[in-house]
């Protein structure tokens, strides 16, 4: 099992954090200690760190997850909070887009210079209008597999591109 906290760290400087759930979250929204035995309402939040180049791994996690993945944080992004400037280079928007994995607070939190957002068809209307509202009300790049296909992003440690 992972919780927030663990690191591991690889010899070409990449850093892997799990940024959420914490064993707190789990015990309060999973009865047996398991993630999935609730749908998705916890799902393993990654930070991958390779010098000044953050992306958010979300997976299927619900807004109250990321909420409580960010308190350690308080009000500054991932890497203002661990002693570094900027943001959040790419967020993996959470749940396919799903109007319940994502809200406005959240972004002004970890302000992401891209958005992904991993869908494809289905009867769940996501990307949900709501989350492509707010992304777009604060300027936020989208990308989205169901339209762009697949997606490889780049980064040298200091920026970073799309293939």
């Amino acid at each position: 099992y992972v919780y927030a906290g663990d690191r591991y760290v690889f010899k070409d400087g990449v850093v892997l954090k799990i940024a959420g759930p914490s064993k707190e979250f789990i015990k309060k929204t999973s009865p047996r200690g398991t993630i999935g035995e609730r749908k998705e309402f916890a799902s393993i939040l990654s930070l991958i760190e390779y010098k000044e180049f953050q992306v958010l791994l979300t997976g299927d996690s619900q807004a109250s997850g990321l909420e409580d993945a960010l308190q350690p944080f308080g009000s500054a992004p991932f890497g203002a909070a661990q002693g570094k400037q900027g943001k959040i280079s790419i967020l993996q928007i959470p749940h396919h887009g799903s109007k319940t994995g994502l809200n406005s607070v959240i972004l002004d939190l970890i302000k992401p210079e891209l958005a992904v957002i991993s869908v494809g068809k289905n009867n769940y209307g996501h990307p949900s209008a709501e989350i492509l509202k707010i992304l777009s009300e604060k300027d936020i790049k989208i990308l989205r597999t169901d339209e762009d296909g697949e997606i490889e992003i780049v980064s040298d440690g200091k920026g970073w591109g799309v293939k």
